[in-house]
């Protein structure tokens, strides 16, 4: 038999607390990484519902993707981030992988760069995701903090944010 702990309470699940026990009508929840109606449920969308009917409709293969995804999709992502026919996408230096959500972008993302730079620290925000953490960590990278976020006037905790920076 063996054990297993429980992994830290993640401080950014207890902003979704507070904005529940908020009053304010016009409140918005920017803690859960999802669309939620004023319910708190998360709906489909019509215009998603259209596009998955989409690409049903348009669909050739349930064949595995190839590493880097869907090319049309890493395109248009490059145009998004860095503009049509910016250099890094004209010379072929930006590159684009599809992962499985969130988490598994990071965890790709913390293998690339300890190849990358097997040395460096990661540094995340303090709050963050409590998987952040263990992800660059179970990488092999030393993991710091940056405050960014001062509780007591909900906003930027710029004295830390600058003084970690």
């Amino acid at each position: 038999m063996f054990h297993l702990d429980l992994a830290p309470a993640d401080p950014i699940l207890g902003l979704t607390e507070t904005f529940k026990a908020d009053t304010h009508p016009d409140k918005i929840n920017l803690g859960v990484g999802v669309y939620q109606d004023a319910t708190g449920k998360t709906p489909v969308l019509d215009s998603v519902k259209q596009a998955e009917i989409r690409l049903l409709e348009l669909e050739q293969s349930k064949s595995y993707l190839a590493i880097p995804g869907v090319p049309e999709l890493a395109a248009h992502t490059q145009t998004l981030l860095f503009g049509e026919g910016h250099a890094i996408i004209t010379e072929g230096r930006a590159k684009t992988a599809q992962t499985p959500g969130g988490t598994g972008a990071l965890r790709v993302a913390a293998d690339f760069f300890l190849r990358a730079a097997p040395k460096a620290t990661v540094w995340l925000s303090n709050p963050t995701w409590a998987n952040h953490r263990a992800i660059f960590e179970a990488a092999g990278f030393p993991v710091k903090d940056y405050r960014y976020y001062d509780k007591a006037s909900q906003g930027l905790d710029r004295a830390g944010f600058l003084a970690d920076l």
